[in-house]
């Protein structure tokens, strides 16, 4: 980040002056014993407050805290007593210390110039408080004599803080164990902003330290740390210990962690897993997979990560954790179901997504630890490539998962639908300040994004060019913080001329500080000997604010029906931001298919006659050879082109009809995230689309059936669960009767399929099928299996039980951690139940508030329900709600105002798109049941023929 983007010194100078002459005058003005040095709080925060002065940097912090989780602490109790020493350096002189600091009480604030020697006499001096920030939680501290630049010094506290349940900082969580005892434990949990819940810090991702750590627990608890344990001391009658760690790599704060539990580890020398005692059994996969993909990942990039600095790993499993995981140096950490397997109930779908998110964390060790983002602004640099060896990474040891094609599905494609609004923002995004603007770059953009502008870069420049570059990048930025352009160079290094290094910068700024991505047109002339490439913004709405005008540089790849060469993702070709490219063939040919692979970030259009072609050449044998990502890609642009009006719903359903013959999962995928917006769209009129939906999964039903086969690979595992899904829930009543047979031997269920067969068995049941699956729910030992299960809830229909597991929403069965996907599950998985849900939240709002911890969670799950509304008086209902509580929400009424604009545009959308769509499932039903009639008909006649 620039410096004209950062506090300067004299705005905080002229502040801090104007704060004086207050206090001087309530020191006048006022009897001696009321003088109150709080800050001022009339005004509200500027962005740039929330940032510190790049005035001083750390050293290093050694930090000792103590914990209080045991009943017999009394008032104490889930809280933490602290000292820390921070040793700094300024980098001009100053008097003034600038930190974070967020609930934490102070005893003590001194320093000290640190001696030449070890153990020499030290004076000490206090620190005075100027202000501290409750909105930015920015502490100011003056000191006496100026600090000298490029001296070293010693600030010194003693504090308390509090050990909360929110899951933030160094926060309290709990289990119940098999004996029925309620265990407590204290973790962390500081990215973005939350380690100065634990100490007084420097919170910028770009001011590294190291870290010296000492935790004193009682005897029944143990502890662990980023590092190797140094010692353990008794002390007060060997009823506690003092743990002390090994000094962690210069790293930010935001990765510093600890755990003083009861858990048991699965370890060797260097690598460890940890859960609580009775989870012991289910933590052998990710000890076996950790290891390995750490190795991989090491050799990748030709950098093991025991050289790094730290010479331990250990992955933790932990009750309550608000993300998914956590890439703390050497002490991941993670919610349960992201970390443990149990072989007998796991899924398959399960132990991929644990094995991805445990490489997702690891390939932090190196994006993110070892070179960190400067600033949260370019968030991309740590979770793109975290995100793009979430799959790359997983594949070096899961080689049977075939990962690079479900990243195009699960990566690509989803992220194109928010990227195409105004709601989005760029991959680097400077205006980003508060802890809200920090939340924001949490999304699926620095993720999904970041992780496929990476991908393009990678098949634009050739995989060992990147590899490389990456290599290049690592070992020159080690121990530092990063910003883009120090990517970039690194790429240019490695990026030969004959790949377009030429216009690398221009892909490269186009596509991480401009929002968006384009629609290519590839217009094929009438001849079939040329073919003209131009672009414009692809947005999905009209008129919602977003800048239609942008372009990019592209890196365009493309086949022929002459060609057919889907295996060479080189782009042939870059398309300039403003300037057409017209490619010429010697021969004529009948279609151009561009985008191989999908390797570049962009949707593609054609001529209705390019269209037809691709159409008959899917209906054709081994749908011509077009490789399947390209299918799902074709199925992924069609819905959406048809979505946003640049193409008719009667030409993309026609070339839908290849489906019918389709029994690959990424095409499938692609179709049935297109169909799930449709779906939503026609609300509760759904019988048309029923019998769509069961004729052209007709074939891909069959084949797979609810029986796995030793031939099934494992997307053949996945698909079968996504057409059963769908089948089952659009009405096929062989699908429905086999589902019910399956839950009347509850125990016996193919783990693989127990999702549809609960989902099915609630949705055409009632109380006796959900009892049977909440009695399941409260004894289930297996973390995967639980989440399954409560998430399987929301599958009811009746409105008794949609309350009850509305109920059990907002109660304590259900950890906060996984409140709002059990919420979500009981409006997605029935349109019928969007009105009652929208009821319930509405009526006890303030109650659910309470039970997700706050009203800005509440806000969204309305915004979500109301992204579900196809009806005007739904609509009103919104509009009333917010009218008469909107208040209540504070800065969140900005997510239901939001909403209202969401519902009136898919209204609109509806009213202008949604009726040839209707049109279209109506006439192709009618002329399927025509069709057998007919045929019906003609063996009847053949019959009485043969009879005569």
């Amino acid at each position: 980040m620039g410096t004209a983007n950062r506090w300067k010194i004299p705005m905080f100078a002229l502040r801090l002056a104007v704060f004086w002459a207050a206090c001087l005058c309530a020191v006048l003005a006022a009897p001696r014993q009321q003088l109150d040095l709080q800050p001022p709080t009339s005004y509200a925060a500027e962005n740039s407050e929330y940032r510190l002065p790049e005035i001083i940097n750390p050293i290093n912090y050694n930090i000792s805290l103590r914990p209080y989780l045991l009943e017999s602490d009394g008032d104490k109790r889930f809280t933490f007593d602290g000292e820390v020493w921070i040793e700094i350096e300024p980098v001009v002189k100053t008097k003034y210390v600038v930190l974070h600091s967020k609930n934490l009480t102070y005893s003590l604030s001194e320093y000290w110039t640190k001696p030449a020697t070890e153990g020499a006499t030290v004076t000490r001096t206090a620190q005075t408080l100027v202000s501290q920030s409750d909105e930015t939680d920015v502490r100011n501290l003056t000191v006496t004599v100026d600090l000298e630049a490029s001296q070293r010094y010693i600030l010194h506290f003693v504090y308390t803080g509090l050990m909360q349940d929110d899951m933030h900082g160094f926060y309290r969580s709990y289990y119940v164990n098999d004996n029925n005892e309620t265990k407590w434990l204290g973790s962390t949990q500081f990215q973005t902003n939350h380690a100065r819940r634990a100490f007084p810090s420097f919170d910028e991702p770009q001011f590294k330290a190291t870290f010296d750590v000492t935790l004193k627990r009682h005897r029944t608890f143990t502890s662990v740390s980023n590092t190797r344990q140094l010692s353990s001391t008794p002390t007060d009658n060997n009823e506690y210990y003092l743990d002390v760690y090994n000094t962690t790599p210069k790293m930010s704060t935001y990765l510093l962690a600890f755990i003083i539990s009861e858990f048991t580890v699965r370890k060797d020398d260097q690598f460890g897993v940890l859960a609580r005692p009775e989870f012991y059994p289910q933590t052998q996969y990710s000890f076996n997979v950790g290891r390995l993909i750490l190795e991989e990942m090491g050799t990748y990039l030709n950098l093991s990560y025991y050289t790094l600095g730290n010479d331990k790993m250990d992955m933790a499993a932990i009750p309550d954790f608000s993300a998914g995981a956590m890439e703390n140096w050497g002490l991941l950490t993670y919610r349960e179901r992201s970390l443990l397997v149990d072989e007998s109930a796991t899924t398959l779908s399960s132990r991929q997504s644990i094995a991805a998110v445990v490489a997702h964390e690891q390939a932090h060790m190196w994006f993110g630890d070892l070179v960190t983002c400067k600033w949260w602004s370019y968030t991309w640099l740590n979770e793109g490539f975290a995100r793009y060896f979430q799959y790359f990474g997983t594949a070096f040891v899961e080689t049977e998962w075939e990962l690079e094609k479900q990243f195009v599905v699960d990566q690509i494609q989803s992220v194109m639908a928010m990227d195409s609004t105004n709601a989005t923002n760029p991959l680097s995004d400077l205006d980003t300040y508060t802890p809200a603007h920090l939340s924001r770059m949490f999304n699926s953009i620095s993720y999904n994004k970041g992780a496929t502008f990476i991908r393009m870069i990678e098949h634009t420049m050739g995989s060992e060019n990147f590899r490389k570059s990456l290599q290049e990048y690592l070992v020159k930025y080690q121990y530092q913080s990063s910003v883009p352009e120090y990517l970039l160079g690194a790429w240019q290094a490695n990026w030969p001329n004959d790949r377009f290094n030429s216009s690398s910068e221009h892909i490269f700024y186009n596509f991480t500080t401009q929002v968006g991505y384009p629609l290519i047109n590839a217009k094929l002339s009438s001849d079939g000997k040329s073919v003209e490439f131009s672009q414009k913004r692809f947005l999905l709405k009209e008129n919602d604010g977003a800048d239609a005008s942008l372009t990019y540089t592209v890196p365009i790849s493309y086949t022929t029906s002459l060609e057919k060469n889907f295996a060479d993702t080189k782009p042939k070709f870059v398309l300039a931001a403003s300037t057409p490219h017209t490619v010429t063939f010697t021969n004529a040919v009948t279609w151009v298919l561009a985008n191989i692979q999908e390797t570049g970030y962009y949707r593609v259009n054609y001529t209705e006659s390019n269209w037809h072609a691709i159409h008959a050449a899917l209906a054709s044998t081994n749908w011509s050879d077009i490789h399947e990502v390209n299918r799902a890609q074709v199925v992924d642009d069609l819905l959406n082109l048809a979505r946003a009006g640049h193409i008719l719903y009667d030409l993309t359903l026609q070339v839908l009809e290849y489906l019918e013959t389709e029994t690959n999962y990424i095409p499938w995928t692609a179709a049935f995230n297109g169909f799930n917006y449709l779906a939503i769209r026609l609300g509760t009129d759904t019988a048309h689309f029923g019998n769509y939906i069961r004729q052209l999964t007709n074939k891909a039903y069959n084949q797979l059936g609810f029986n796995e086969t030793s031939n099934d690979d494992a997307l053949d595992i996945y698909l079968r669960t996504k057409v059963l899904s769908w089948s089952c829930r659009f009405g096929n009543a062989d699908c429905i009767s086999k589902a019910q047979s399956h839950f009347k031997s509850l125990s016996t269920v193919p783990k693989n399929i127990r999702s549809v067969v609960y989902c099915v068995a609630l949705r055409e049941g009632g109380s006796a099928e959900f009892e049977a699956l909440y009695e399941k729910f409260k004894t289930e030992k297996v973390a995967t299996e639980e989440t399954l299960l409560q998430n399987s809830f929301g599958c009811v229909k009746q409105n008794t039980l949609i309350e009850r597991v509305f109920n059990l929403t907002v109660s304590d069965e259900i950890r906060r951690q996984d409140k709002s996907s059990v919420l979500s599950t009981l409006y997605t998985e029935n349109n019928e139940n969007v009105g009652p849900v929208f009821e319930l939240v509405t009526k006890r709002f303030e109650e659910l508030a309470v039970a997700m911890g706050g009203y800005s969670s509440v806000a969204t799950v309305i915004s979500n329900i109301a992204a579900r509304f196809t009806e005007q008086s739904q609509y009103e209902e919104l509009q009333n709600f917010n009218n008469a509580n909107s208040a209540k929400f504070g800065s969140s009424a900005a997510t239901l105002l939001a909403a209202e604009a969401t519902v009136k545009e898919n209204l609109e959308w509806a009213t202008s798109k949604l009726g040839t769509f209707r049109t279209y499932l109506a006439q192709r039903n009618g002329s399927a049941m025509l069709s057998g009639f007919s045929l019906l008909t003609l063996l009847l006649v053949a019959l009485v023929t043969l009879l005569r």
